[in-house]
């Protein structure tokens, strides 16, 4: 799980170089925090990656129920560990 830090923008623009490389290197979260209570939040193109993966296999109740019972039955025991097969390819 990544680290979450909150900056004002003032201290974005000062470190933003930094800061980006923690976002993208450390895939740290980062909250800016604005006057008008409506913040921002800077993230990695992988971490959005993620979270648009995840929203789309959870976007069917079919494919929730699935990976739900899925994830019931590792933490039940019941999966079967396997070697994965590399084929050689790049892709």
């Amino acid at each position: 799980m990544s680290a979450i830090t909150a900056t004002t923008p003032t201290n974005l623009r000062k470190n933003l170089f930094n800061v980006l490389e923690d976002v993208t290197e450390a895939n740290t979260e980062v909250i800016i925090t604005l006057k008008s209570g409506k913040n921002a939040v800077l993230i990695s193109e992988d971490e959005l990656n993620s979270y648009r993966e995840t929203a789309h296999l959870m976007s069917t109740k079919a494919n929730r129920e699935r990976l739900n019972e899925a994830i019931t039955q590792l933490e039940n025991g019941e999966g079967t560990v396997r070697d994965l097969i590399e084929d050689g390819s790049d892709a």
